[in-house]
């Protein structure tokens, strides 16, 4: 294979095996095909993982197409962490889709597109492939927020994503042509040369004004305040395990394109990104924790939750580069890893079209399933950031970064943000453990591939918790190809 093309390969791989599982549901019927859908996607995805590893080890990892699409370090963290990620959620995905009777290939196709958009938006270094890839990602997630054609949150939902993902593009469009209008160029390295040369004065208002508009499509995305309204109601409303999609994957895809571009199209104007992302990071964090307090339904409380946690994220990024921009990484693979198993749990238990989404349906959970409600827990005490967990860790760093880099007022609001979240967290363990089951168990069995996701959800939790460095080091040498 040309060496202009290995760089793509785990993109291709994941685009040929969605088209695979559309023609095989096309031609083999829907009820027929939905476990060789499944089985399909999960060896596509180890496909894509063995083609990142190789990339990994220097068998064609570099740019390509003009240093339009990288290959290097950085991406293909992001490459090996989305992929775990789809992995995952496709294992949470069999016994769910039985349970609210939604049609398996043209699910698992449009997780597959959606992949492949993710992996485009990490790894280009032109604008225009960037949106093009943020487009593919977002339009396989309108459409699997909308598939549960039965119930009317979920078209609500698909339709409020999709309103304001036109809006959000629209704003990222219009600073791309802003800082084409100063470089000439639309390639991340031509931008940043023009843009070093315009950081003072009235040269320097149409380069700011084109950042602030990529800050604005990318807020949307990672779901910040004031862009963060339409995330409660499309967690709420899209299938379960689509929103454990989004809030790991989309979040972890946004994040690593936005690092991308502040880093290497737009360095020279970081003291002035930095302050607007200090700002933004504030209010995030605390509309995200304050709006959490006041949920009973889970799935809304976690989506408030993630608003939350991309205000800490951002915290750090006011570090970047450096150890904030480490953190980020190290706390996006945790965050994943609770956020999958979050949102699987509620899927795993999921029966005859009902899943348990209140703090009653999960009253006295650890008398009928013991294991499961333990494995929520560990989730839990990760995102409150209680120490030997992914969350403390990966809190400890990002705030570290944003004190190191002088900005401690933010990091103080960033700790006292996580003690407020810690009770809403635990109100939910309190419901498990010190309330009485009400009524009789109506949930459904955890089936074995579901299991088998929450068990690589707790397992990297707990190892991030208790060993960290090996990560650690990993983000290091991604952010290093970075710069």
């Amino acid at each position: 294979m040309s060496s202009e093309l290995r760089p793509f390969i785990p993109a291709l791989v994941v685009a040929l095996t969605g088209m695979a599982v559309l023609l095989a549901t096309a031609f083999g019927g829907r009820e027929k095909t939905a476990g060789a859908a499944a089985s399909l996607s999960v060896a596509g995805l180890l496909a894509a993982l063995v083609s990142v590893a190789l990339l990994a080890g220097g068998r064609g990892a570099g740019v390509a197409v003009g240093g339009v699409y990288a290959a290097d370090a950085f991406s293909l963290f992001f490459h090996a962490l989305l992929l775990g990620i789809a992995l995952v959620v496709v294992l949470l995905s069999p016994g769910y889709l039985r349970a609210v009777r939604l049609p398996a290939g043209e699910y698992y196709a449009l997780l597959l597109f959606c992949v492949v958009g993710m992996l485009g938006l990490v790894s280009c270094r032109e604008l225009v492939s960037l949106f093009v890839a943020l487009e593919i990602m977002s339009v396989a997630l309108y459409a699997l927020a909308g598939l549960d054609r039965e119930r009317p949150e979920s078209q609500e939902s698909a339709m409020k994503y999709f309103i304001t993902g036109a809006f959000s593009s629209s704003f990222l469009l219009y600073g791309i042509a802003l800082l084409y209008g100063v470089s000439g160029s639309t390639l991340m390295d031509n931008i940043a040369r023009a843009v070093s040369a315009r950081t003072e004065g009235e040269a320097a208002l149409l380069p700011l004004l084109g950042v602030g508009l990529l800050l604005v499509g990318f807020g949307f995305k990672v779901a910040s305040v004031p862009f963060h309204m339409w995330a409660p109601d499309v967690y709420e409303g899209a299938p379960t395990t689509i929103s454990a999609l989004m809030a790991a994957g989309v979040k972890a895809a946004a994040f690593g394109g936005l690092v991308r571009v502040l880093l290497q199209a737009v360095p020279a104007l970081a003291v002035n990104w930095r302050p607007a992302v200090a700002v933004l990071a504030l209010f995030t964090m605390v509309v995200g924790n304050l709006g959490a307090l006041a949920q009973s339904n889970v799935k809304r409380m976690l989506a408030f939750s993630s608003v939350a946690h991309a205000g800490y994220l951002m915290t750090a990024l006011v570090a970047a580069p450096g150890p904030g921009s480490e953190a980020i990484l190290f706390y996006l693979v945790g965050y994943a890893a609770v956020n999958l198993g979050g949102f699987g749990a509620i899927a795993a238990l999921a029966r005859d079209g009902r899943e348990p989404l209140s703090l009653t349906d999960l009253a006295g959970l650890s008398q009928r399933r013991p294991l499961l409600a333990a494995t929520v827990t560990i989730y839990l005490i990760s995102l409150a950031g209680v120490p030997v967990s992914a969350g403390f860790v990966g809190k400890f760093y990002l705030f570290s970064a944003a004190v190191n880099a002088g900005w401690v007022w933010l990091a103080v609001v960033g700790v006292l943000a996580s003690v407020v979240s810690a009770y809403y967290y635990l109100r939910v363990v309190v419901a498990m453990y010190m309330r009485e089951p009400v009524g009789e168990d109506t949930w459904g069995p955890v089936g074995a591939l579901a299991a088998a996701g929450l068990a690589v959800s707790v397992a990297v939790v707990i190892t991030l918790g208790v060993y960290p460095a090996p990560v650690l080091d990993w983000a290091r040498a991604a952010l290093h190809s970075l710069l």
